[in-house]
């Protein structure tokens, strides 16, 4: 199953795309506890699509010998469902929430590849209803995915999806007893994660083109700045009345992709403390200075998420 539970010992590639080609990083654990994860080697190649060649080429540039590699899917190309948790044996659980599945999807449960995480409440909550986060991609996309790094002869291990690679770098921040929120802008629109001791507890994506928040009139961009404050605001609502063991203490808002004043509009508007990250407070990019820009940052930020896994709770 590609929904792997492999954690590599010694580190993980990730490869990702972008509007301008393909991205690829591959980052070591830290090497003494508290210190910082490092990026052993990160490259691009043009290709818009994934191809046996550009797999082989980026492969060249980014392989680091007996890391594993693992792909972040598009957002688009998988959903991320909650789901009451089945009250079945463990044994049983795939087949109990495939069939959950049966009234929620638009295809039939036969063409899907699924796995599931817990939103882990139990310990907190334990008289309310468990549920759980269920990643449902059809199969034969997930094949089409899997199938160039086949023909490259590059062990892909693990399929990803982008929320679990953001909690993974929200991980990275959190102090003690502190949900974090984060906020990442790509050229799409807008993901919005709440984590807690390295789990996912809520996502909201916006669908909203970066061009339309660079270029568009001030005006625009306020109403655009506004709808963002407003998800961000019924978020932190939601999890104050139904998960309220969280406490949020900061909102993160990742590298940005482009100048955008998001992070003072925030801070205006809502009750907690807003920080723009500074990964290279938790990341090491002496062997990849490339990186050391924050509109490098945004455009491997995926794919650095993805590099993680392990350090959290693996999708």
């Amino acid at each position: 199953m590609w929904w792997s539970k492999k954690k590599a010992s010694h580190g993980w590639s990730a490869v990702d795309t972008g509007p301008d080609g393909i991205f690829g990083v591959s980052v070591r654990a830290a090497e003494t506890s508290g210190g910082k994860l490092q990026v052993m080697r990160c490259g691009t190649v043009p290709e818009m699509e994934f191809t046996a060649a550009a797999i082989s080429r980026l492969a060249k540039v980014i392989e680091v010998q007996n890391f594993a590699w693992t792909l972040p899917l598009q957002r688009g190309n998988y959903k991320l469902l909650v789901l009451p948790t089945p009250a079945v044996k463990p044994a049983e659980m795939a087949n109990s929430v495939r069939w959950s599945l049966a009234t929620v999807i638009d295809e039939p449960v036969e063409d899907i590849s699924l796995d599931w995480m817990p939103i882990p409440t139990q310990k907190y909550l334990p008289q309310r209803q468990q549920h759980i986060y269920v990643i449902v991609v059809n199969k034969a996309h997930l094949a089409q995915s899997i199938t160039p790094f086949r023909r490259a002869n590059v062990a892909l291990d693990a399929v990803d999806i982008r929320e679990t690679g953001q909690r993974n770098i929200a991980s990275c921040f959190e102090k003690s007893g502190e949900a974090l929120g984060m906020l990442v802008v790509d050229t799409q629109g807008v993901s919005i994660t709440f984590s807690f001791e390295g789990e996912l507890y809520l996502d909201r994506y916006i669908e909203m083109p970066l061009t339309s928040i660079v270029t568009g009139s001030s005006d625009s961009r306020g109403k655009l700045f506004e709808h963002i404050t407003l998800q961000m605001q019924r978020s932190l609502d939601f999890l104050q009345r139904t998960l309220p063991f969280l406490h949020v203490g900061r909102i993160l808002i990742a590298p940005l992709p482009a100048p955008i004043a998001l992070r003072d509009h925030l801070a205006e508007n809502i009750g907690v403390p807003v920080e723009i990250v500074d990964l290279a407070s938790v990341f090491d990019f002496s062997r990849t200075p490339e990186l050391a820009g924050e509109e490098s940052q945004a455009r491997y930020f995926g794919a650095l998420g993805a590099a993680l896994r392990g350090r959290a709770l693996a999708a």
